[in-house]
């Protein structure tokens, strides 16, 4: 009989942990281990209540750059590791890479780190916030067991910067897809719904999707849908009043951040995911499985789940122009056209990102550590 073990996972908050990591936790309590958890609190949190599942709960700012308030996050952080027993931890988003990663070394804990994207800041060199992340991921990251990535666009980032060795990384292709019985679509061609599922920031292209949307404003047989919550505290989000003028002129219709988007997915024409810059796209990974029409850009993350024009329509990032277009040309396509796109999405992403497969990389990982 198997020795259970005790494996922790560390990420900024519970929404990360419910929305992509659920089924994880689950497969590990499955399999005869006990769970821990830490992140910031929370209403997600209370979707973890299972027996042998433990919660923590730290004081972590996802985009503060306050030196007092991120070495507070770090103590906070080093005594529930110093207090808790743990075999292996699984570290995901930017702090928790870093900051657990380094007090994993020091309290000689086993650790993976799962880079789960990039971000802008990352690859911009100029930016101060990377002079400051490069270096602190080197120092995390030089003793952990494994790095994970997404896609081996930031597996080869990391490389040439040398933040990891060759003999560190594993690619695991994000949390991956539940798949289902497709239920009978009858999208009358008579009006198109174009749907945008993000957090609402320039870096996922809201700029693009509002330009387009406006274009649109005055055909009553097209609609665009947009939804996701304003973030006013994101340096990058959106401004309610710029979002409100869009919505009073009828360019488009705006719902809040939904629990379920399934339905959404489903009464929509085409998905659209103008992104900058994914670790991989969730929302085009669950429209494929759907077979939904998908509207992407050519950038790490996007072209992992719609590599070409034969999987979907492929734009360029930040050109609003280039998304213009594409939405024009799906407009024009025959069904025939738009359903081998899909299939072959789907195709790819049923090889790819099935979850299970996912799921059975993390037992694989835990066996083999410990």
């Amino acid at each position: 009989m198997k020795k259970t073990k005790t494996i922790t996972l560390v990420s900024n908050n519970y929404w990360t942990l419910y929305k992509f990591r659920l089924d994880v936790v689950k497969t590990i309590l499955m399999s005869g281990h006990k769970v821990i958890l830490i992140a910031k609190k929370d209403r997600f949190h209370k979707y973890f209540n299972a027996p042998n599942l433990q919660k923590k709960f730290i004081h972590i700012e996802e985009r503060g750059v306050n030196i007092l308030s991120e070495l507070k996050t770090f103590i906070h952080l080093f005594n529930i590791y110093r207090n808790i027993k743990t075999d292996l931890i699984f570290h995901f988003t930017i702090k928790p890479n870093i900051y657990g990663s380094i007090i994993a070394k020091i309290l000689k804990i086993k650790s993976i780190s799962f880079i789960t994207g990039v971000g802008l800041l990352f690859i911009n060199k100029k930016s101060y916030l990377s002079k400051i992340i490069i270096p602190l991921y080197k120092v995390a990251l030089k003793n952990v067991y494994k790095v994970w990535f997404t896609n081996k666009h930031d597996k080869d980032l990391f490389l040439k910067n040398k933040i990891v060795k060759k003999s560190q990384f594993d690619i695991v292709p994000g949390a991956g897809v539940i798949f289902k019985i497709i239920k009978e679509r009858d999208l009358s061609k008579d009006k198109y719904i174009f749907t945008m599922i993000s957090r609402l920031q320039k870096e996922k292209g809201i700029e693009e999707f509002l330009y387009v949307a406006r274009q649109y404003k005055d055909n009553k047989n097209i609609e665009f849908r947009l939804i996701g919550n304003i973030d006013n505290d994101d340096p990058s989000g959106i401004d309610q009043n710029k979002l409100n003028k869009y919505i009073s002129d009828d360019s488009l219709l705006h719902f809040n951040y939904q629990d379920d988007i399934e339905n959404f997915l489903l009464e929509s024409n085409c998905i659209i995911h103008p992104s900058y810059r994914e670790g991989i796209s969730t929302i085009l990974i669950e429209a494929a499985s759907l077979m939904i029409p998908i509207i992407t850009t050519t950038v790490p993350g996007c072209i992992d789940v719609i590599p070409n024009n034969e999987h979907g329509l492929l734009c360029k990032s930040n050109d609003k122009n280039s998304l213009k277009d594409a939405v024009d040309t799906f407009i024009s396509m025959d069904d025939n056209k738009i359903k081998r796109k899909t299939q072959n999405a789907y195709n790819h992403v049923k090889a790819n990102f099935e979850r299970q497969k996912i799921l059975n990389i993390y037992i694989e990982a835990i066996e083999n550590i410990l």
